[in-house]
C-alpha cells in the first residue's frame, strides 16, 4: 500500500465525521479523481473493513482495520516533500547541482504532476529560510542561496519536531564516520581558547561544523580553529546601548498594543519587562551566533495554551517592526511563556486577606459539615467560614460581615456575591472559589456546546476582505443583543495589531473592549476563500466572550482550536455547511 493510500486511511481514522473527496485531495495534494481511484485500490487490499462513500457527504471507514499496521509501515513514514528537500539540498554542494523532475518522479514511483504539486510545498518551506528553487534549461531544478543560508536551513529545519529529517541526512559518510574526531578537535580548541559553552551552543557548533565540512573540501582542524576564533569574538561583543534602548522601546510598545487589543495591562510588571528584555537580548545574541534553541516544547505551547500564544503573536509583530529581525513560531511560543507567567501574577496580585463566607446548604448537617471541612482544609489561612445556615435564613445574610456566600441552592442577594456549588463540591467548583479569592470576580463554568447557536451559524457569506467579514458577523452579534457596539469596534482594532488567522484557512477574530451580554461564538463560512493577511481564510470563528468572567478561558479557546487543526477538518465543515454536524464536533 503506497503513501497516499495510507494517508487517506489515517485522515479517515482521525475524523469523527465523513470526509469529502475535496477535503482529502486538499490535505494530501492531488485531484479528487485521484482520491476516488486510490480508494478503489485501497478497498481491494482491505480484508475486514471498507472505505464507503456516503452520497453527497464523503467517505468513512466501516469495519475492523486491525489488519493494517499503519504505525509501523515504512511507507507511512515516507514523506515526498522531505525527500525532495533532502535531494536538492544535498546535490547543491556537488558539481552537478541540478536534478530533473522526471528523475524525482521515477525515484518516488509517482507521476510528474504529483512531483510538481509537491514542489509547491517545498518552495513554500524553503522560502521561509531565504532559499529559492530555480530552473536550468534542460538540466532540471536547483537551490539558489548562499552557503550560509543553506547551512542555517539544515540546522533549523532538521531540529523541528514536526518533520523526520535529521542532521545526518545532510552529512556525507566520511563526516559521519569521523564525528568523534571532529568533536575532539573542537574540544581541544575550546580548551585552548579558554571557552565554556552551554550544551545547546556546543550542539549548534558541532552541527554547523559537520555540515560545512560535509559540503566543502577543506582541512578539518584549520577550519574548526578559525571558526571558534570568530565565534569567540562575536560572543564577547556586548549588545550596544542603542540596541538595548530599542528592545526596551519594543517591550513598552507591545504592552501598549496588548492593552488596546485585550485590556490586559502588563506595563507595571517589572518582572515581565526584565524577563522579556533578557530573552530578546539573548535572541539578538543567538541570531548573531547562529544558535538554534532546540525547543523541547515546540508546538506544545500553541496547542495547550493557545490564548497565551495569540498574545505572543502581538509581541512578534511589535518586535519584528522595532528590531528588524524575524521571529519564528517556536520563538513566539517562548515569548508566550513569559506572557503566561505575567498573567499568573495578575491573578495572584493584591494584598493577601482572609475572606469571610457563610455556607447555605439544604442537604442536612452531614453534607454541610463535609463541605465546611473540605473548604477549611483547602483554603486554610485564606477562608474563614462564619456559619453554615439553611436557605430559609438567607434574609439574615445582609447583616453579617462577610465577603461572599457559598450556596448549594439558587439564592439571590443584592449586595453579596454568591457562588453556587453542588453538595459533592467538585474540582471545578473549588476552582471557582479559588478564583474568587484571587480576583473577587464570580466566574462562569461554561459548557462549550452552549456557546454555539444555529442563529449564529452563517453560511455562504459573500465578502472580499477580512474587514467586510468582521463587519457582517459583528453586526449580527449586536443586532441579536449579544454584544455592544464598543465590543464590535474592538474586533477591528484587534485585527490591526496582529492577524487572528491561525492557519488551515481559519481566523478567530476576538475583541477586548465593551460589553458581552451573553457569551457566544459565531461561525461564518465564506462562499469563497479570501486573502486575510498571511494566507487564505474560509472559516471564521468569531468569539464574543467575557474572558474576565470565564473560569477556563484558555480551555475554551483550546477546545475550539483542536476542532480546526487540520485542513481536512476545516474543508469538511465548510463543505457540509451543517450546524447539526458542526455542533457534534464538540460532543
Amino acid at each position: 500500500m503506497n503513501t497516499r493510500a495510507l494517508s487517506i486511511i489515517k485522515i479517515l481514522l482521525n475524523s469523527v465525521e465523513p470526509v469529502s473527496s475535496l477535503a482529502l485531495s486538499q490535505e494530501i495534494g492531488c485531484s479528487t479523481k485521484t482520491i476516488q481511484n486510490e480508494i478503489k485500490e485501497v478497498n481491494k487490499e482491505l480484508k475486514n473493513c471498507e472505505i464507503v462513500s456516503i452520497r453527497g457527504i464523503g467517505y468513512k471507514i466501516e469495519g475492523n482495520i486491525d489488519d493494517i499496521d499503519i504505525k509501523n509501515s515504512d511507507l507511512y513514514d515516507y514523506d515526498r516533500v522531505e525527500y525532495i528537500i533532502k535531494k536538492i539540498i544535498n546535490i547543491s554542494s556537488t558539481d552537478k547541482d541540478t536534478i530533473k523532475l522526471e528523475d524525482l518522479a521515477d525515484s518516488m514511483y509517482v507521476s510528474l504532476s504529483t512531483v510538481k504539486n509537491d514542489l509547491k510545498e517545498v518552495k513554500k518551506i524553503l522560502n521561509e529560510y531565504n532559499l529559492k528553487i530555480s530552473s536550468k534549461h534542460k538540466q532540471g531544478i536547483c537551490i539558489e542561496a548562499s552557503e550560509e543560508d543553506i547551512i542555517k536551513f539544515i540546522i533549523n529545519y532538521s531540529n523541528k519536531v514536526d518533520n523526520s529529517l535529521s542532521i545526518k541526512d545532510f552529512l556525507n559518510n566520511n563526516i559521519i564516520e569521523n564525528l568523534f574526531s571532529i568533536k575532539k578537535i573542537l574540544l581541544d580548541t575550546l580548551n585552548y581558547e579558554n571557552m565554556i559553552l552551554t550544551d545547546n551552543e556546543f550542539k549548534n557548533i558541532v552541527n554547523y561544523i559537520s555540515i560545512y565540512l560535509s559540503r566543502n573540501n577543506t582541512n578539518q582542524s584549520d577550519f574548526i580553529k578559525e571558526y571558534i576564533k570568530k565565534y569567540k569574538s562575536k560572543k564577547e561583543k556586548p549588545i550596544s546601548e542603542d540596541e538595548q534602548l530599542l528592545i526596551r522601546k519594543a517591550i513598552k510598545e507591545f504592552c501598549r498594543d496588548l492593552n488596546i487589543a485585550t485590556s490586559i495591562n502588563l506595563s507595571h510588571d517589572k518582572i515581565f519587562e526584565e524577563c522579556l528584555f533578557n530573552h530578546i537580548s539573548n535572541l539578538y545574541k543567538r541570531a548573531d551566533l547562529g544558535i538554534n534553541q532546540y525547543e523541547i516544547t515546540a508546538g506544545e505551547i500553541k496547542l495547550k495554551y493557545p490564548f497565551a500564544f495569540e498574545l505572543g503573536k502581538i509581541a512578534k509583530k511589535t518586535i519584528e517592526k522595532n528590531l528588524n529581525m524575524e521571529i519564528s513560531e517556536d520563538e513566539v511560543e517562548n515569548i508566550a511563556l513569559h506572557i503566561g507567567g505575567a498573567l499568573e501574577r495578575i491573578d495572584k496580585r493584591g494584598e493577601k486577606k482572609v475572606y469571610k463566607t457563610i455556607i447555605v446548604c439544604t442537604s442536612g448537617v452531614g453534607t454541610s459539615m463535609l463541605i465546611k471541612s473540605k473548604l477549611e482544609n483547602i483554603f486554610k489561612g485564606k477562608l474563614e467560614i462564619i456559619k453554615v445556615i439553611p436557605s430559609y435564613l438567607i434574609d439574615y445574610v445582609n447583616v453579617l460581615d462577610i465577603d461572599f456566600v457559598i450556596s448549594t441552592v439558587e439564592v439571590n442577594l443584592e449586595n453579596v456575591n454568591v457562588i453556587k456549588v453542588s453538595p459533592m463540591l467538585t474540582d471545578k467548583e473549588i476552582k471557582l472559589i479559588e478564583k474568587y479569592i484571587e480576583t473577587e470576580n464570580v466566574y462562569i463554568d461554561l459548557d462549550i456546546q452552549n456557546l454555539f447557536s444555529s442563529e449564529l451559524f452563517f453560511k455562504d457569506i459573500k465578502a472580499e476582505t477580512r474587514s467586510q467579514v468582521i463587519d457582517i458577523m459583528s453586526k449580527k452579534l449586536v443586532e441579536k443583543g449579544y454584544i455592544d457596539d464598543t465590543m464590535r469596534q474592538s474586533y477591528f482594532e484587534r485585527e490591526t495589531i496582529a492577524t487572528t488567522e491561525i492557519g488551515n484557512m481559519v481566523a478567530i477574530p476576538h475583541g477586548a473592549k465593551g460589553e458581552v451580554y451573553e457569551n457566544k461564538v459565531a461561525i461564518g463560512i465564506l462562499k469563497e476563500p479570501i486573502s486575510w493577511e498571511l494566507g487564505k481564510v474560509r472559516l471564521i470563528i468569531m468569539l464574543a466572550l467575557d474572558k474576565e468572567k470565564i473560569l477556563d478561558y484558555e480551555d475554551v479557546f483550546s477546545k475550539i482550536y483542536k476542532r480546526v487543526d487540520s485542513i481536512a477538518k476545516v474543508i469538511s465543515i465548510c463543505e457540509n455547511k451543517s450546524y447539526e454536524k458542526f455542533i457534534k464536533l464538540f460532543k
